[in-house]
């Protein structure tokens, strides 16, 4: 038992897949009919930083499991996570359906978990997500690099913070309102590797093999994975749905209550929309 991410200790435990330890949260209790929910976390992230406030919501709900990706001992490819996340649910949900959400980076992981076992992801919620890494993001990527490279910490979590928040959020702030986020960023050598990794991501050629009920959130003004790519997302995944949140890409920090609404909403009735609706956006 460990971290408090809802009212109750979560049990906390570990797998070992291709030499990484790969951490997750459980939150046990099965609550009503609903599938559990994993959760895949973003790019430099992890359950506390970027499901902090999400799981204890949903938990109320359904069980629900998250999973702090790990460092394998060879290459990290987008198909190291895959096999992570698919470690955690064969440990703790083997022959159950599952409701697979993921975010950022943990959406393209949470994609191809889909694509690979369309036995076991009923139903996907990919928020922020890519199928493939395009021009822009190469050059936000490189910008970021060459200030991780050059040891500016401060620079680099500036940057950080302004590509991450959308422009109406941080616009109506102070620097000293923004100050308490630009002093979070902590970037590891683990996180400068899994930015090194999104510069390759291609997953287009899988998005067809993917059966379950799918929603796809985007971001209205997110800098980092533009929204283009969700609509994409949208229009190459036959069983999906859309709906656009009025936020950056840190949609987690700066409007956790309407993405957990939208989450919600989903997961008591995947099928409530058909696939090909826009759905709108549902204040909370």
């Amino acid at each position: 038992m460990g971290i408090v991410l809802t009212k109750d200790p979560v049990a906390e435990g570990e797998v070992s897949v291709d030499g990484a330890t790969v951490r997750y949260y459980d939150s046990i209790e099965a609550r009503g009919k609903r599938n559990p929910i994993v959760l895949v976390h973003g790019t430099t992230g992890s359950t506390a930083v970027h499901y902090g406030y999400l799981f204890p919501m949903l938990a109320t709900r359904q069980r629900v499991i998250s999973v702090d990706l790990g460092m394998p001992a060879g290459e990290l490819t987008i198909d190291s996570f895959r096999r992570q996340v698919e470690a955690v649910i064969d440990n703790l949900l083997a022959g159950q359906k599952v409701t697979l959400v993921g975010y950022s980076l943990g959406a393209v992981v949470a994609a191809t978990v889909a694509a690979a076992r369309p036995e076991t992801i009923e139903n996907l919620i990919l928020v922020a997500g890519w199928a493939k890494t395009d021009s822009q993001q190469l050059l936000r990527n490189s910008v970021w690099n060459a200030l991780y490279e050059s040891g500016n910490k401060d620079a680099l979590a500036q940057f950080t913070v302004f590509c991450a928040f959308g422009n109406p959020f941080v616009g109506a702030r102070t620097l000293e309102e923004l100050a308490p986020a630009i002093k979070a960023v902590n970037v590891t050598e683990f996180g400068a590797a899994q930015m090194q990794l999104n510069r390759d991501i291609d997953i287009a050629d899988r998005l067809d093999k993917i059966t379950a009920n799918t929603l796809v959130v985007g971001c209205t003004y997110d800098q980092m994975v533009p929204n283009r790519h969700s609509r994409d997302l949208f229009g190459a995944t036959e069983n999906a749905r859309y709906t656009e949140i009025p936020s950056g890409h840190a949609v987690v920090f700066e409007r956790p209550a309407e993405l957990h609404k939208q989450i919600d909403n989903f997961a008591a009735n995947p099928s409530r929309h058909p696939a090909g609706t826009i759905i709108p956006t549902v204040k909370p």
